[in-house]
């Protein structure tokens, strides 16, 4: 008996065995599973809604890439308005951005247009003219000024109102862009 109670004594003062530690695999398993799944939900339903929405936006303001009668600045005697109706395209403008030291650019194709008949003539004959006003007006602008809210509309703006001022005529009623990019 003696025997015995020295063995629950020393049971009794010896340590319990040591815990099993818990397995990192099934926290790691469900990561794996679950990142993918929530991934896709995300584009699904968050992200892809809003790039169509803003797509959509877009569609509606540029129409068919005709000019829009609401727009026009002109209006004619009967106070409706009348849309430009001759237009010219200048296609692949690409100028350094100002302060980028020619690590920046910006690349535009755009179309004037103007209610004038011999608009093609006057811009053929003074092209070179107006593709000097247009790399000056675009190179001017740095990367923070194409990126602040409204920049292409302050762009075509400056770009209508040097080309009317070195054609000596408020011949350019409106431009519109068909590429703006900036890298």
């Amino acid at each position: 008996m003696a025997q015995e109670e020295t063995k629950t004594a020393e049971s009794a003062a010896a340590p319990p065995p040591p815990a099993k530690p818990a397995s990192p695999w099934p926290p790691l398993i469900a990561v794996i599973v679950l990142m993918p799944v929530v991934a896709f939900a995300t584009t699904q339903f968050l992200v892809l809604p809003k790039i169509r929405t803003a797509i959509g936006n877009q569609d509606a303001h540029a129409g068919s890439g005709k000019p829009d009668e609401h727009h026009s600045e002109k209006e004619t005697k009967g106070g409706h308005e009348s849309a430009p109706k001759f237009s010219y395209d200048f296609e692949n403008v690409v100028v350094n951005l100002s302060g980028s030291l020619g690590t920046k650019y910006l690349k535009t194709s755009f179309t004037l247009y103007s209610s004038q008949e011999n608009l093609k003539k006057i811009i053929e004959e003074n092209k070179k003219q107006l593709l000097d006003v247009a790399i000056n007006v675009l190179s001017s602008h740095t990367m923070a000024d194409l990126e602040a809210s409204g920049a292409k509309n302050v762009v075509r703006n400056d770009l209508m109102a040097n080309f009317n001022q070195a054609l000596h005529s408020d011949i350019i009623e409106q431009i519109y862009y068909s590429e703006f990019v900036v890298q």
